[in-house]
């Protein structure tokens, strides 16, 4: 008879042990949609610890054609991966991703991904803050720590729960119909677009709650923009993988880490209309229209560069004030309506302190190093496109970091 209690007091002490077991993660991602498949895979792929939490008893979010491009980059990544480590010569990259088999692809894809573990079957029960982080229970006993968390759910259940008023984010878009008309393109992390299609830019900000840390949303609309669902959800992934990963909070993000994250794993931040995916300089352009040094248009529904227009000094002297002061004495001293190359080349050496020897650096440069099909020729009109891409190389005026709402940091 004893022996038969102790037993029984065993497993009862083994299943309340097994209930009230915490689970400590870096990043929870939360939801059964196709944002909360972007934040989850991202937040992975840039090194946190990820759970996935879908609250329901399987993987099964309903992805539309919006969804399926950034579907095709997931599975060309791991389609890449897998064969350099099998050697395999045939690759399925060129095929197309076809709706109906999106889900289980990605399913197959979740469970190979490193550092992340899906979590089915549960609820949460209760959330609360702990530390800088974040203690969750579950309705099933089972407790999560985690230090950032996404909510990526249909109606932001978990802000609610949490009392969060979601429409009152770090930066409000507000009703702008122009995504130039102030600074915050400057902090883009994702797509969106407006009523009639337009495309417009997502600013960090709109995804964070104001006075909450290491809590983000993914809501579907901010202001006038509804916000492209898989675009957001790597955007939110990204911010709370570098959080978790670099033991920090949303209050102290660096915006520039983490568009150049995004970046780096394909995301498309400006959606320029006359810079094409497969232009060598497109990574360029994407840092440079981030940067504000050149500003983009937006004309009949559609963001431009304007690659093949001139780049005129006065236009270019207001915004080159803010990167840089000095430049205003080389405007000074060099009227000019719109600049040639020569022109272009001594405003970079005046800033960057260079010499004579940068003439001929970018003249044996100009189709090698810099993929230009235009002629090299000092005295004539520079354009935009060849303009942007030498001012990213000796400018470098990506690599000055900005705030949340897009200002410059000195």
């Amino acid at each position: 008879m004893t022996r038969r209690l102790s037993i029984l007091f065993i497993l009862m002490g083994t299943c309340i042990s097994l209930q009230a077991q915490t689970t400590k993660t870096g990043v929870l991602v939360i939801g059964n949609t196709p944002t909360a498949v972007a934040a989850s895979i991202q937040s992975a792929r840039s090194g946190a610890k990820t759970m996935y939490l879908t609250q329901s008893l399987s993987l099964n979010a309903i992805f539309s054609e919006e969804d399926l491009p950034f579907i095709k980059n997931i599975r060309n990544h791991y389609s890449l991966k897998e064969r350099r480590r099998s050697k395999a010569t045939d690759s399925i990259i060129a095929l197309p991703v076809i709706l109906k088999q999106a889900s289980n692809l990605i399913k197959s894809i979740s469970d190979s991904v490193k550092n992340l573990t899906i979590n089915n079957n549960n609820a949460v029960d209760d959330i609360k803050k702990d530390g800088k982080g974040w203690e969750i229970r579950l309705k099933g006993g089972q407790k999560i720590k985690a230090d950032v968390v996404v909510d990526a759910t249909e109606n932001l259940s978990i802000a609610s729960m949490l009392k969060i008023d979601v429409k009152k984010t770090m930066v409000i878009t507000g009703n702008s119909t122009n995504p130039f008309e102030n600074k915050l393109y400057r902090s883009s992390v994702a797509l969106g677009y407006l009523e009639d299609s337009s495309p417009f830019t997502i600013p960090m900000g709109s995804l964070i709650p104001q006075a909450v840390e290491n809590f983000i949303i993914i809501p579907k609309q901010t202001g006038k923009i509804k916000l492209s669902k898989m675009s957001a959800g790597q955007a939110a992934g990204t911010i709370a993988s570098y959080c978790a990963f670099f033991n920090t909070s949303t209050k102290n993000i660096n915006v520039r880490v983490v568009q150049g994250e995004l970046l780096a794993f394909d995301a498309i931040l400006i959606p320029y209309s006359d810079i094409e995916l497969k232009d060598p300089n497109f990574l360029t352009f994407q840092r440079l229209g981030l940067s504000g040094l050149i500003k983009s248009g937006l004309t009949n529904g559609k963001i431009h560069f304007d690659t093949a227009g001139f780049v005129k000094a006065e236009d270019l002297r207001s915004s080159m004030r803010e990167f840089y002061t000095r430049s205003q004495l080389w405007f000074a001293d060099n009227k000019k309506d719109t600049l040639t190359i020569d022109d272009a080349i001594s405003l970079f050496k005046f800033i960057a302190n260079r010499g004579n020897e940068l003439n001929k650096e970018i003249e044996e440069g100009w189709k090698v190093s810099f993929k230009l099909n235009s002629v090299y020729d000092p005295k004539r009109n520079i354009s935009r496109k060849e303009f942007g891409i030498l001012a990213d190389k000796y400018l470098q005026p990506y690599n000055i970091r900005v705030d949340i709402s897009g200002n410059l940091l000195r």
